[in-house]
C-alpha cells in the first residue's frame, strides 16, 4: 500500500498565504491597468467630444453668417450718397490686391457700375503706396469732398 503524505498545518498555512498574496497582487495589478485604460478612454472621449462640439459651433456660425449676411470685415458699407464703398478699416497694407479683386468681382456681379468700379480702382491705386495713417486721412478727405 502506498503511503500518502499528509501536509502539516504550517505548510498549508504557508501555501494559503502565498496564494492569497498572489491573488491580491494580481487584483491590484489588474485594477491599476483597468484604471489607467479608463483614464485614457476618458481623455480620448473628451478630446473627441470637444472636437465635435467645436465643429458643430463652427458649422452653426458659418450657417448663421451665410443666412444673415455675416460680419465679414471685407463687406462693403453704404456711404451717404447711396453707393457702396469699401470700409477704410478693412484695408491693410498687403490687402491691396484682394481689394482690387473684390472690386472686380462686384463689378462682374453687377453690384457696382462701371463708373463706380473705375473710381474705386483709381482710389485703390492712388492709396496703394500710402501707409495706414495716410490712407485714413485720404479717405476722410474724399468723404469731405463728396459732401461739399
Amino acid at each position: 500500500m502506498r503511503h500518502i503524505r499528509h501536509m502539516d498545518g504550517k505548510k498549508a498555512l504557508y501555501y494559503g498565504a502565498i496564494g492569497v498574496a498572489v491573488f491580491v497582487g494580481i487584483s491590484v495589478l489588474v485594477s491599476a491597468v483597468w484604471w489607467f485604460l479608463s483614464l485614457l478612454w476618458a481623455i480620448a472621449t473628451g478630446i473627441v467630444s470637444l472636437a465635435v462640439f467645436v465643429g458643430v459651433v463652427y458649422a452653426l456660425y458659418k450657417t448663421g453668417t451665410w443666412l444673415f449676411g455675416g460680419d465679414d470685415a471685407d463687406r462693403s458699407a453704404s456711404d451717404p450718397l447711396g453707393g457702396s464703398r469699401s470700409s477704410p478699416m478693412s484695408s491693410t497694407g498687403s490687402d491691396g490686391e484682394s481689394r482690387q479683386d473684390r472690386l472686380r468681382q462686384q463689378y462682374v456681379e453687377g453690384q457696382i457700375s462701371e463708373a463706380e468700379f473705375e473710381r474705386r480702382i483709381g482710389e485703390e491705386l492712388e492709396s496703394e503706396d500710402l501707409d495706414d495713417v495716410d490712407r485714413e486721412l485720404a479717405d476722410i478727405d474724399r468723404e469731405l469732398e463728396r459732401e461739399r
